[in-house]
């Protein structure tokens, strides 16, 4: 098992995101970033907290309920 672990998290670094593209969602890694909660700000992507909110209401990350969602739009690079 310990090295199939091995191998997968090998294959994962070896496939990120380019630096150009959203980064990855914080829950799955799977998605890049496409939704901002309201009232907190924190991000996942859209099937992440599709799935969150249909059990539960608040933030994956804090306690407030979550009011919205927001399309997530990548702040422009300087």
């Amino acid at each position: 098992m310990l090295s199939h672990l091995s191998e997968e998290s090998k294959q994962a670094a070896a496939t990120t995101l380019p630096t150009s593209e959203a980064p990855p969602c914080p829950i799955c890694y799977a998605h890049p970033i496409s939704a901002v909660f309201r009232p907190c700000s924190h991000k996942s992507c859209k099937a992440c907290i599709n799935q969150h909110l249909m059990n539960n209401k608040d933030c994956f990350f804090c306690t407030p309920p979550i009011t919205g969602v927001d399309d997530f739009t990548k702040p422009a690079s300087s």
